[in-house]
């Protein structure tokens, strides 16, 4: 297979027949030809051209779904023969990047604001052209097959005045059968979210037996309307909304039409103040809302194992989801230290609004911790916490030490603790006391990690505190080296049991080593003691 892969307009003599088709081959005389008419093709003439209509249908796709969707594209707009043959690849991914297509301008400094936005323009203009046609030159051929398709994506920043051709496409879609279809158009400039130019996206051609086959739904910078007569998308298991505009009411209706539905992402969709479902939306698994500003969220959803959230939602309602494994909280305030008191209502909050939660990931600043101090409910079903730390105070302020000692006071069955640091390092000529933080033991504490371990002031005090009053502690391992960057805008959580899992977790191993011995010896210095030697480790 993987000389098809190479080349397939001339195959090598010792290319071999995958033997389920060469059985195929004999179940018939029609079936027997066919297989002649391949041996003639896998052993020929290399001084004569490839007869490709000689391979049977079902032999040609199959080498398709070997190619990537670029190498397919480029030998359909270069190929008449393939384009004459009309077959097409399962997945249709459609971005700048598939046609090469450059979206990067040449700017002159000494062009007028006026200038300047007319040059953008024009060049915006210059590359919707090319990647419609680029599109429509792929697509053309296929109207009117009986084409299947697994995916059909669209990637670029086009808008609502390239309905006609979004429509076709969409159609196209909805008559291949496509069980993940994706528009996205995101891209080139449209952070801002007027909604003026937004395509409207034809809901109302997926509802019932037409969008039957459709699995899941990713939309971008997309105006979404719901019709009276919507009914749902019968089989739709995923839903991606980013800078969608949408109001409250239709979002309720579109979740409620769609049984099946087990992974909802809500993000940037500014038109959404509350959400609030009263019936049970039975399957949903997975749910995250980020950059909405939302005042309120209040679902039933017995089934949600994970939950991703940040600081623009106030208010979460998700008292009845008993099997949530896992909620990931994200500070957007981070990047605008000191303008965060409205951490105070949410953390207040968030014991009582997860109260099932097993696994809590948070990314905060150092300044932020301190929120914790407020809080008095207990998160009474935690058993992992993973904190990822960008340090934002001074070197000898330890205000935030007490913060995070309160919040392992609120998970008294919290078994397994990591703390990650981002790559701040005070290497400090003076040598200073360390003594353990005050605070209640711990009954179940079994594992702590600790990476970017420096001399930042209360650092090396919580961890003495937790050697001393974990009273089962079986690990405790502490790397000096940092995993975390100081770029405020990176959303990857680093994590030791994690790791591997998904993309969004990394492991803290290859990171800034600077003051690294300094930091290694301040470690053994303060906390390698004989009673903590059987279970502490310092990289």
């Amino acid at each position: 297979m993987s000389a098809w892969r190479r080349s397939f307009f001339v195959l090598p003599h010792h290319a071999s027949i995958p033997k389920a088709n060469l059985m195929d081959k004999q179940c018939s005389q029609e079936h027997s030809n066919k297989g002649d008419a391949f041996s003639r093709v896998v052993k020929p003439n290399l001084a004569e051209p490839m007869q490709l209509q000689l391979l049977p249908p079902d032999i040609l796709r199959d080498i398709l779904s070997w190619l990537s969707i670029k190498q397919f594209v480029r030998m359909s707009i270069l190929s008449r023969e393939w384009r004459r043959l009309r077959i097409c690849h399962p997945d249709l991914v459609f971005t700048k990047d598939t046609f090469g297509i450059n979206t990067a301008m040449d700017i002159d400094k000494s062009m007028t604001v006026g200038e300047l936005l007319n040059m953008h323009a024009k060049k915006l203009e210059l590359l919707n052209r090319k990647f419609i046609d680029n599109v429509d030159s792929v697509l053309r051929p296929l109207w009117s097959t009986s084409t299947t398709l697994d995916k059909f994506v669209i990637k670029f920043g086009l808008r609502r005045e390239h309905k006609h051709y979004i429509d076709r496409w969409v159609s196209f879609s909805i008559t291949s059968r496509a069980k993940h279809i994706a528009l996205d158009f995101t891209s080139d400039g449209s952070s801002c979210d007027s909604g003026f130019d937004k395509y409207v996206f034809p809901l109302c051609d997926l509802s019932g037996p037409n969008g039957s086959c459709i699995m899941s739904l990713d939309l971008g910078y997309i105006f979404l309307k719901l019709p009276l007569s919507f009914c749902g998308i019968t089989n739709l298991k995923k839903l991606t909304l980013k800078m969608v505009s949408i109001n409250g009411g239709d979002l309720q209706r579109l979740l409620l039409s769609c049984a099946l539905l087990e992974s909802l992402s809500i993000e940037m969709c500014s038109d959404l103040s509350s959400l609030c479902v009263p019936q049970e939306l039975s399957q949903l698994q997975y749910l995250r809302v980020r950059y909405c500003g939302m005042k309120m969220l209040e679902l039933h959803a017995p089934n949600l194992t994970n939950f991703v959230f940040d600081d623009s939602l106030m208010h979460t309602v998700l008292s009845e989801s008993s099997k949530l494994s896992e909620a990931i909280f994200v500070s957007n305030l981070r990047v605008l230290n000191g303008y965060d008191d409205v951490l105070d209502d949410i953390f207040t909050e968030l014991p009582a609004a997860l109260p099932h939660m097993d696994t809590l990931l948070l990314l905060l600043t150092s300044s932020q911790v301190q929120r914790f101090s407020n809080t008095r409910d207990s998160f009474i079903c935690l058993r992992h916490l993973n904190m990822n730390l960008n340090i934002s105070l001074y070197p000898d302020d330890d205000s935030w030490v007490m913060g995070f000692v309160n919040l392992l006071e609120l998970a008294p069955l919290l078994e397994e603790l990591e703390l990650h640091m981002d790559h701040y390092r005070h290497c400090s000529s003076n040598l200073r006391m360390v003594t353990a933080a005050q605070g209640p033991l711990h009954r179940h504490l079994k594992s702590v990690y600790m990476s970017g371990f420096s001399d930042v002031s209360g650092l090396a005090e919580l961890a003495f505190y937790i050697l001393e009053n974990a009273i089962v502690l079986e690990r405790m391992v502490v790397d000096p080296v940092t995993g975390m960057k100081e770029d405020l805008n990176t959303e990857r959580f680093y994590s030791v049991s994690k790791a591997g899992s998904s993309e969004e977790f990394v492991l803290p191993t290859e990171g800034d080593r600077y003051c690294l011995e300094e930091m290694r010896l301040f470690a053994k210095m303060n906390l390698d003691r004989e009673e903590f030697r059987h279970v502490l480790t310092v990289l």
